[in-house]
């Protein structure tokens, strides 16, 4: 079973009609929390996202009475999400915010913290990602336990950050026979069970950047729900992904992602 924080949608904001369609579907089988980034940290240059034109349409799904959800990568982004959709007429504490897996500079970590806190309205939640390789299982020497102490250490509320895991980037140092995107973990998801003890915190799976195929998102996504660990998950979803910007291949129709909450 995986809990009740649900967020899905595309992997980036393209469109206003891209969004508004999510919504609307996402709404209609019970996800209240809708993904779309604003900005695209890419591997090599490219399409790199909207930006803060992405504000009205952000706006408009929040006076739906949902939230959005987009990763920030600089503490400037924080701050042109919460002014844009203020200018724009939407609900500024209707935002939930992400620290992604290539953003491992602590300097900048606190800095965003920092800047939601500062100037985000006092409910907005701040979710962290881990890093993209594999972490150690001893605390004193754990990355991914480091980034929330970084966050602490800024002033940041503990009970405003929510854990979410994308699994590990190993490239060809080990077997892959599914073919997955990034490796769940060596065993199977004992670093998220350490950091839930380790922090308390509520942690969400990420089985799109796991997967990387909608096959094989389903498949990790079932497996999750068997662990008991999970308290919801981050899916990417587009009303048609077979023309997304970015990620095609692991965003599921809003329909394939209706299918799969009834397993769930």
């Amino acid at each position: 079973m995986i809990g009740e924080i649900r967020i899905a949608g595309p992997c980036a904001a393209e469109s206003r009609s891209q969004m508004i369609e999510t919504a609307q579907g996402l709404k209609n089988i019970g996800i209240e929390i809708v993904r779309g980034c604003w900005w695209k940290p890419r591997t090599v240059p490219g399409w790199e996202g909207v930006g803060k034109k992405a504000a009205p349409w952000a706006s408009e799904i929040t006076n739906m009475g949902m939230t959005i959800a987009t990763e920030v990568l600089l503490p400037e982004h924080v701050i042109k999400v919460i002014n844009g959709i203020e200018e724009t007429g939407g609900d500024p504490s209707k935002v939930l915010m992400w620290l992604g897996s290539r953003n491992q500079n602590h300097m900048v970590q606190r800095a965003i913290a920092r800047a939601v806190k500062n100037h985000a309205p006092d409910n907005v939640q701040l979710l962290i990602k881990n890093q993209p390789w594999p972490d150690a299982k001893n605390p004193d020497k754990s990355h991914w336990l480091g980034i929330v102490k970084h966050l602490e250490k800024a002033g940041f509320p503990k009970d405003r950050m929510i854990l979410g895991f994308r699994g590990f980037a190993l490239g060809d140092m080990i077997a892959n026979p599914r073919g997955l995107r990034n490796i769940p973990d060596i065993p199977e998801w004992e670093i998220v069970e350490l950091m839930k003890k380790w922090t308390g915190l509520p942690m969400l799976i990420d089985p799109s950047h796991i997967g990387g195929t909608v096959e094989n998102v389903i498949g990790i996504t079932l497996e999750a729900s068997k662990t008991g660990l999970f308290d919801g998950f981050l899916i990417e979803a587009h009303p048609n992904p077979a023309i997304a910007k970015t990620d095609a291949k692991q965003q599921l129709s809003i329909r394939q992602l209706e299918s799969l909450l009834t397993l769930i």
